[in-house]
């Protein structure tokens, strides 16, 4: 029987607090000289060591006393020595694993996104998410930078096959198609929590074993296609969680997919994706690059809904680095693309509210405030009702916005609309919101309307049972 994720708050129960000492610690020279290369202090170590704990969904409180026992020889357990080489390569601009910092690897080590061929990824990535060890990947900022696009000149190769291979009929292939489909509703409906286990356990048994399996060319490329954009789907449940390592060992394999496949356009969209997480964990240089590739990416010919979703990322991007006159053209751009879409299916789901949410992000980074304000209320008014988690999402993003301003019943408005939403989804950045709703209502509790709001929130939350 699956079990629905809840390790977030699992996690201080869990033993990574504590470290494994060895019989006699030796001090850790490696460790010592590479903190003094990176001019960090035991503080401020600590403190890059619990951010990028964050990023991995883990809830750490090391400070100096705990790097000074690490210096010592005291080596803490999995995956705190990953955290503390990811420190390190960030800081030093070059990459240090690991072992370079001292560690010894204790065999739980993140084998990285390049060790084993593809399926063998896509079996493991199946694996940690089926048996509850998706919690292990660090988030790596080398890994945002990607292979260029090169159009594939050969067929996708054959991989290793099992003694009890056989060829994937076509209802079978139809069906993964189907069930794509089937996740990506459900997950925009109720969140990440409710698809992760049941998507990792599909990848595992069901399409690992078909990648392995004798098809011809054609059919090999369509089942590598539809293993792709499963991928990317089960990296951006994992955004959704905020547990942003595994999340990125997926896209990085959703990628590989693509690639095999000779599917420019899946390559380009989990660029995208990959760029809107580096933008949300703050990498802002790598986001542009990674938005700007997704654009160069995408083949000729596309529908105009699908330009116009890789553009307004591009635009967001760049407000990101304040390239105010590009931001504004690259959202022009994609307000074109919308104007001369059709009412056809495209690739993507992308629409006039989500084009509004981003063009709110853009002119609030500018300082346009009535602007934001009136884009921010559409995307709410114009989402469709099957988009309920990100209907929340963006009502909190709106409220913020009016607090902002000085504008607490407003912001309290909105605010009630998230937590109409939010007993029906299960999702990690939905439960960050609340945490945001709580500590920025606190200080307005003097209000009658303050008041009751945060008694609401405080209602729902409850940070002992998992729920996100």
């Amino acid at each position: 029987m699956l079990r629905r994720p809840g390790r977030l708050a699992e996690l201080p129960q869990r033993p990574y607090g504590r470290s494994v000492m060895v019989d006699e610690p030796v001090s850790n020279q490696s460790l010592i000289r590479l903190q003094q290369e990176a001019r960090l202090s035991g503080e401020e170590l600590a403190k890059r060591v619990n951010a990028i704990g964050a990023e991995t969904g883990l809830r750490l409180r090391y400070g100096r006393a705990s790097v000074s026992q690490w210096r010592s020889g005291t080596r803490p357990r999995w995956p705190v020595p990953d955290l503390v080489a990811e420190v390190l390569s960030r800081s030093l601009a070059r990459t240090v694993t690991a072992a370079d910092a001292g560690f010894a690897s204790d065999g739980s080590a993140d084998p990285g996104p390049g060790a084993g061929d593809t399926v063998t990824q896509v079996e493991r990535l199946g694996s940690s998410v089926e048996n509850g060890s998706d919690h292990r990947y660090v988030f790596n900022l080398h890994d945002l930078n990607v292979p260029a696009w090169r159009p594939a000149t050969e067929p996708p190769p054959a991989h290793r096959q099992t003694p009890h291979s056989r060829p994937v009929r076509e209802d079978e292939l139809e069906t993964s198609e189907e069930m794509l489909e089937i996740f990506s509703r459900i997950e925009a409906i109720h969140g990440a929590s409710r698809v992760a286990p049941f998507l990792g356990e599909y990848l595992h048994r069901t399409v690992s074993p078909w990648l392995r399996s004798p098809v011809s060319t054609d059919t090999r490329r369509r089942l590598l296609r539809t293993s792709a954009r499963l991928c990317y789907l089960c990296g951006f449940a994992y955004f959704d969680l905020e547990e942003h390592g595994i999340s990125q060992r997926f896209y990085r394999t959703s990628l590989l997919l693509a690639a095999e496949g000779a599917d420019a356009w899946g390559y380009a969209v989990t660029l995208r994706a990959m760029s809107v997480q580096a933008w949300h964990l703050g990498h802002r240089h790598q986001a542009l690059d990674l938005a700007d590739a997704a654009v160069d990416t995408a083949p000729r010919g596309i529908d105009d809904a699908s330009s116009a979703f890789l553009h307004g990322q591009l635009a967001v991007a760049h407000a990101g680095r304040d390239n105010r006159d590009t931001a504004l053209s690259c959202l022009n751009s994609a307000e074109r693309y919308m104007e001369s879409a059709t009412s056809r299916p495209g690739t993507v789901t992308y629409h006039w509210a989500a084009f509004a949410h981003q063009r709110a992000v853009v002119r609030s980074l500018f300082g346009d405030r009535s602007g934001a304000t009136l884009d921010f209320t559409n995307a709410v008014q114009w989402r469709p009702a099957c988009e309920r988690r990100s209907t929340a999402l963006v009502c909190a993003r709106l409220a913020e916005h009016h607090l902002d301003q000085g504008q607490l019943e407003q912001a309290a408005s909105n605010w009630h609309r998230f937590l109409d939403i939010y007993p029906s989804i299960r999702s990690g950045r939905a439960r960050s919101a609340l945490a945001v709703l709580r500590a920025r209502v606190r200080p307005h509790t003097a209000h009658d309307v303050g008041r009751g709001l945060l008694a609401r929130a405080t209602a729902l939350w409850r940070p002992d049972t998992g729920t996100r």
